[in-house]
């Protein structure tokens, strides 16, 4: 039996530059042997900077190839529905990006199609694999479980809308989904209400109750600076608490079981610097509060140049430090990226049970997107069906390594094209 998966990926922008290429060379269990994307440019340039085998522009010609066993969607999120299906219909597995879908309605058009197909399919909440949440979903089922959370996920000057093109209003769906899923599988329960405020578009907050009687806050912004961290976490246990402060610092309250301070180092890239992966483990929050303000500093310097006009040469040094080598700034943590897409070629090699979101999941999360839009739209507390039985009983969790497959890398390539920091 092969020892790796062979994979397709649909998709070379800018999650799959940042991310997904150099994952998917560099995960243990995966073998990349064909990149699709309708832009040539960008085939051409994914084949030389990580040697892939194979490029093409028609996803119907990967589909086609009777070696590729599963594909990884990385696409504009309304295109992720007919290009699943016909990934499943073409025998293969799929690891599809978040959202699974924009509507509760497209999601169950892919859980009718993978139920007649057979084939398995995660989507990328890539949070559920991030070593801090591993770490905090343990300590939380040895101590009670959490009662009361609060998540805040922010992003700079509304970037959805201003580098993505993203309609007003809909951040919800493409960036809250990740964390309706992650307190779903933090807590082992289903959200039965939800209650939705908006000051603006895309700066809300919302109350979530659970079927096992916890709640949960959810803070979403886009209108927060470079300068804080995108996302944090407080959990409030049977007794006891715990923080997770943007992937890279877990800090543990009156639980005596576990140090008071867990720190993991950073995710890296193989085109970019990558002292802050060693400078988060040795100093954890502090360290990308610090990176962050430094970044924010010279993108506030280097707009102000580029509005006047002014000094060119250091206009072209500090685009040079923020565009070229630097780790880009929301990417730079590690959330589980990795993990995930070498957990589910795993799992698909010695046919395991998968931690990651499957079907029902991204419906779920698609669900509860719709009730938080309705209880915004209508002003009142919004209230879904009867949790499912069985997830209670979905609490397994997986160790990972920080110091093995996240670190693995191929060596730097000189004449990469640039990146520029983004969002997930």
């Amino acid at each position: 039996m092969s020892e790796r998966v062979t994979f397709g990926l649909i998709g070379a922008g800018k999650i799959s530059r940042s991310q997904h290429l150099p994952n998917l060379v560099r995960a243990p269990h995966i073998h990349l042997k064909t990149v699709c994307d309708l832009n040539a440019d960008l085939v051409h340039e994914a084949r030389r900077q990580y040697d892939i085998p194979h490029g093409v522009t028609r996803h119907e010609d990967l589909l086609a190839d009777p070696d590729i066993e599963a594909v990884l969607i990385a696409t504009r999120d309304d295109v992720h529905v007919p290009l699943a299906i016909a990934a499943m219909e073409a025998g293969k597995h799929v690891y599809v990006e978040k959202p699974l879908a924009e509507t509760p309605e497209e999601c169950r058009r892919i859980i009718r199609v993978q139920e007649k197909s057979g084939r398995r399919l995660a989507v990328g909440f890539n949070r559920r694999m991030a070593p801090a949440y591993q770490l905090a979903k343990r300590i939380m089922a040895s101590h009670g479980g959490a009662r009361n959370l609060h998540y805040r996920i922010s992003d700079a000057y509304f970037i959805w809308g201003k580098e993505f093109g993203a309609a007003p209003g809909t951040r919800i769906i493409h960036e809250v989904c990740h964390v309706f899923d992650l307190l779903c599988y933090l807590t082992g329960s289903e959200v039965t209400s939800i209650y939705c405020a908006a000051a603006r578009d895309d700066d809300e907050s919302m109350l979530l109750r659970f079927a096992n009687g916890a709640v949960a806050s959810v803070l979403s912004s886009g209108y927060a600076t470079y300068d804080m961290p995108k996302e944090t976490m407080e959990a409030i246990l049977e007794l006891g608490s715990l923080t997770v402060s943007d992937c890279v610092e877990l800090r543990t309250f009156g639980l005596d079981d576990y140090q008071p301070v867990h720190r993991f180092a950073g995710h890296v890239h193989p085109e970019r610097d990558a002292i802050h992966s060693e400078l988060f483990e040795k100093m954890g929050e502090e360290a990308m509060i610090q990176l962050r303000r430094i970044y924010y500093e010279k993108s506030t310097r280097l707009d102000a140049l580029r509005a006047t006009g002014g000094n060119p040469a250091l206009r072209r040094q500090l685009e040079d430090d923020l565009g070229h080598h630097a780790p880009m700034i929301n990417y730079m943590m590690d959330k589980g990226w990795l993990h995930a897409v070498d957990h589910f070629a795993q799992c698909l090699l010695k046919d395991l049970p998968c931690e990651l979101a499957t079907t029902e999941d991204g419906l779920r999360a698609a669900r509860i997107t719709q009730a938080a839009i309705q209880s915004r739209r209508e002003g009142r507390v919004v209230r879904l069906e009867e949790p499912k039985a069985g997830l209670a009983s979905q609490t397994r969790t997986v160790r990972i390594d920080a110091s093995d497959s996240a670190r693995r890398m191929p060596a730097r390539t000189k004449s990469a094209a640039p990146l520029s920091g983004g969002i997930l």
